[in-house]
């Protein structure tokens, strides 16, 4: 494995300041989904050069003629695309965004699910920024009269009055979310292809890396693959199963489901995960009503819907995935989950945080915080995305065992 570059100072205090390029991207039904997009630093090369019209043999055959050559494939910058565990917002992943683009090179995409975060149903700033894109950028200079500003309030009436309306919108102010129909399937079916025709629009050529955290797992290999045709390695993070018996508290997990969520559904008329969590967010009611849906079938997502088990097969994109014994929701099931892509080459890796890694925990979440970056992304990612290589649980304890004698030092 490529040994980990240690950033200079200035570089360091390039990637803490990062901010990312807020875009739009459009599902496969027209619906408008907030969008992440991070570039490395240096140099992006996106298009393959001119075919080589030089035979590569010497009996004047063309074989050679329009041919792709390996050294030219390597040399574009590839695109990593992050789909997130459910009910967590694209922001969660941004320091890991960082890491990657900045660190290792790539082009990085993130987004936040129908009904998730800032992809809100009928949201005027996606609009807007959707606008922008479509239109070009707006005028700087020139002519063009500006805007009128809105009238000053003129009088204590009219500011009276001014108070009243609001406090009368305020009333009528409603969560986007209430009655807003959305499932986990659609993620799957229409949002995550329309992440995928983004990449496959602005980066034709670019090989594209996945990383999938728990639901975001479970939904790409159900994806045509029309839409993955560019995709080289996979990266699963906590993908385990919710099936409820698979489930570390299974009568726990089964009330969560099928009693007390449903309640809070009917209450609030969505699944206020801030409210009730603080560690989740709100999201649309068949999301969570899909989530449960699946946690009744032993084989999750496909017990749920079959109809995806032909896509299932036919994914054959190598995929890595790596779990860890100490995840709240489900710390053995991830090899089950795979079991479930049968036709691929994959490497399914159980990590104990505090026996492997010297950490106290990792949990289903923490693997994208900053604290595995020396002793899992410097390790398991720039392995897997940058030598292409799936190390075993031998090669994770050796290496973190490195960084924690340098970090004795």
């Amino acid at each position: 494995m490529s040994p980990a570059k240690q950033q200079t100072p200035a570089q360091k205090k390039a990637s803490d300041s990062y901010k990312p390029q807020p875009i739009v991207l459009t599902a496969l039904d027209g619906f408008l989904l907030s969008g992440s997009l991070f570039l490395p630093p240096g140099r992006i090369v996106t298009s393959r050069p001119p075919p080589s019209s030089t035979p590569s043999n010497h009996d004047n055959s063309n074989l050679g003629e329009g041919a792709t050559h390996k050294q030219d494939v390597e040399a574009l910058t590839k695109v990593v695309i992050i789909s997130a565990a459910t009910a967590t917002i694209q922001d969660f992943y941004f320091k890991f965004a960082i890491y990657l683009s900045q660190e290792l090179g790539f082009i990085v995409v993130t987004y936040d699910n129908r009904g998730i975060g800032r992809s809100m149903p009928g949201s005027e700033s996606l609009q807007f920024l959707k606008a922008a894109a479509d239109n070009g950028p707006l005028p700087t200079t020139g002519s063009t009269p500006s805007p009128p500003l809105p009238p000053k309030n003129g009088s204590a009436e009219t500011s009276i009055d001014n108070k009243d309306s609001k406090k009368k919108d305020e009333k009528k102010k409603k969560n986007p979310l209430i009655g807003f129909e959305a499932t986990i399937v659609e993620w799957s079916t229409k949002d995550l292809p329309g992440v995928f025709n983004y990449v496959l629009q602005h980066f034709p050529d670019s090989p594209t890396l996945f990383v999938g955290h728990s639901v975001g797992g479970h939904i790409l290999p159900a994806l045509d693959s029309y839409y993955t045709r560019n995709l080289e390695r996979v990266l699963f993070v906590s993908v385990t199963s919710a099936y409820w018996r698979h489930m570390n508290s299974p009568l726990f997990t089964y009330w969560f489901f099928h009693m007390a969520s449903p309640i809070a559904n009917r209450h609030y008329g969505f699944y206020p995960g801030k409210t009730l969590w603080g560690s989740m967010e709100d999201m649309p009611t068949g999301c969570l009503e899909t989530w449960g849906f699946w946690s009744k079938h032993r084989d999750y997502m496909l017990g749920g819907n079959p109809e995806w088990k032909p896509n299932f097969e036919l994914f054959k994109v190598p995929i890595y995935s790596i779990y860890f014994s100490d995840d709240d929701f489900s710390s053995t099931s991830a090899p089950i989950i795979m079991d479930l892509i049968p036709n691929t080459q994959k490497r399914c890796v159980g990590v104990n945080p505090v026996e492997d890694l010297n950490m106290k925990k990792v949990g289903h979440m923490g693997f994208f915080f900053n604290s595995c970056k020396q002793k899992l992304w410097n390790s398991v990612v720039r392995s897997w995305f940058v030598d292409g290589r799936a190390m075993d649980i031998e090669a994770i304890r050796e290496h973190a065992a490195l960084e924690s004698s340098y970090a004795r030092l």
